[in-house]
């Protein structure tokens, strides 16, 4: 009896010592501290109050201590997705009841004027077909050009682009972005105007290829003229509202017309021209730790929007849906749903290209599926190999490219893809049949978002290739 006392009483005793434990750790971490200062450092052209902005903390705010590493991993996530540093240092001191914060920055060079050479393809390895089957002399498929990038101009996070390429696609450009107008920081605009042109235009897609069409003359057989402007809420970090109206206008050879009459889905032949506008809506949550290659965190980007004219008039909803998932320190998964929903059945050949280009089924790259609407469900296993491994290149004194780092991920990788085509699919095999692409692939990511992807991929038709990619495999976002 006695030792049964004695085996109870240390059974209480521990008991009350691990809640009296746990009580203490909680008031410890409950407590609240007042953010005294919010020190930046490292910003010279940056403004203070762009870094503030993305903070998901502002001076004079009371914080949990069991609150800060999170506030902390948040805000740098959100200065990350700004694309405007190279690294992020955000670190705390307390004293007494207040807590100090300091942002440590290193700024990415913000200039670029560089000459273009690129290929003129939807990727890189239909272009090296193509230029392989040329007996490597073909080198018309390549654009050239200047173009002039200012990223943070003034220090406001602004964006102005000039581009001046020739080539097998011509493309001239002005582009200029502000996220904010207004002292609270709420309204943003975007506005561009640009021109392209081309003396070879695909007209139709057969076989789920695409075909070329070139005059006899060797002048343009396609030129499209673009005007847009865009009107941008940002309340809060993580939220967008956008509302866009857009001016295009088509105007394609007669000949190519006459071959392809649905490509502007004119009743008449002789006619080789369209005017339209579009006018939309667009939310977009941004909760991903990283918009170029993320691992953690959430994305929403759903729009709403109507095309008006006389060959192009319906109604379109967008949506890209991402979800990524830490399973541990060096694991993780990632899964993204797109689609495109429209209330026409037949729309024209310039409006109809869905996947094969932006968007497309991994281990399909070779082909393009036409269609009014379409799906694409994309997954991923990542394992880090190496992660986020810092260095310093010797022999270079400026501190934009003095300090670099690189990750390296193995992936497994399975994407579906459903394309509905109610117009030319007779033609088009892989039209109105599901899509499954799977495979393996080494990705390779540094500073400045330069990211490369070595892929393996087997195809449903039980196509077997290795393919080069240089974006976000669950597809491009909009970063501003």
């Amino acid at each position: 009896m006695r030792h049964f006392c004695k085996i109870l009483f240390l059974l209480f005793f521990f008991t009350n010592s691990l809640v009296f434990s746990k009580s203490s750790f909680n008031l410890s971490d409950n407590k609240q501290y007042k953010i005294n200062k919010i020190i930046i450092t490292g910003n010279e052209l940056t403004k203070d109050k762009i870094v503030l902005r993305e903070l998901s903390f502002k001076k004079d705010d009371l914080i949990q201590l069991g609150q800060i590493n999170k506030q902390i991993k948040l805000s740098k996530s959100n200065l990350t997705n700004l694309n405007l540093f190279n690294f992020i240092t955000i670190t705390y001191e307390i004293t007494n009841d207040e807590i100090n914060f300091t942002i440590d920055l290193i700024e990415r060079w913000y200039v670029w004027p560089y000459p273009i050479l690129e290929i003129s393809e939807r990727n890189f390895n239909v272009w090296w077909q193509d230029f392989k089957d040329s007996d490597y002399s073909d080198f018309s498929r390549l654009n050239y050009g200047v173009f002039l990038n200012i990223e943070n101009f003034r220090g406001l996070n602004e964006l102005l682009l000039i581009k001046f390429r020739k080539g097998f696609k011509e493309h001239y450009m002005l582009r200029y972005e502000t996220p904010y107008i207004n002292k609270k920081k709420t309204f943003g605009i975007n506005t561009h105007i640009e021109l392209f042109r081309r003396k070879k235009t695909y007209y139709k897609t057969q076989n789920n290829q695409l075909i070329y069409f070139e005059n006899d003359n060797d002048s343009y057989t396609s030129n499209e003229f673009l005007f847009d402007f865009e009107f941008v809420y940002k309340r809060s970090i993580n939220t967008k509202h956008k509302i866009n109206i857009d001016y295009h206008r088509i105007k394609i050879d007669e000949d190519m017309s006459a071959l392809n009459p649905n490509y502007l889905l004119s009743d008449s032949v002789m006619r080789n021209s369209s005017d339209f506008y579009n006018l939309s809506y667009q939310f977009i949550k941004e909760k991903r730790n990283n918009n170029v290659y993320p691992t953690s965190g959430y994305y929403l980007d759903f729009e709403f929007g109507k095309n008006i004219g006389l060959d192009v008039n319906h109604l379109e909803i967008n949506s890209h849906i991402e979800k990524h998932f830490v399973l541990n320190n060096t694991i993780f998964l990632g899964s993204s749903l797109k689609s495109r929903i429209t209330n026409s059945k037949t729309q024209a050949y310039f409006s109809a290209q869905t996947l094969g280009f932006d968007n497309y089924v991994r281990g399909y790259e070779y082909y393009v599926i036409d269609g009014e609407d379409f799906y694409l469900s994309k997954s991923a296993l990542k394992f880090a190999v190496i992660q986020n491994k810092k260095y310093d290149i010797p022999y270079i004194k400026m501190k934009q490219f003095k300090k670099s780092h690189f990750s390296i991920y193995a992936t497994i990788f399975s994407d579906v893809g459903y394309a509905k085509n109610n117009t030319d699919y007779m033609n088009n095999s892989l039209a109105n049949s599901i899509l499954w692409g799977r495979g393996i692939s080494i990705d390779y990511l540094t500073y400045y978002d330069k990211l490369l992807r070595i892929e393996f991929s087997i195809n449903g038709l039980g196509e077997k290739g290795v393919f080069l990619h240089f974006s976000n495999p669950f597809g491009e976002t909009n970063k501003r």
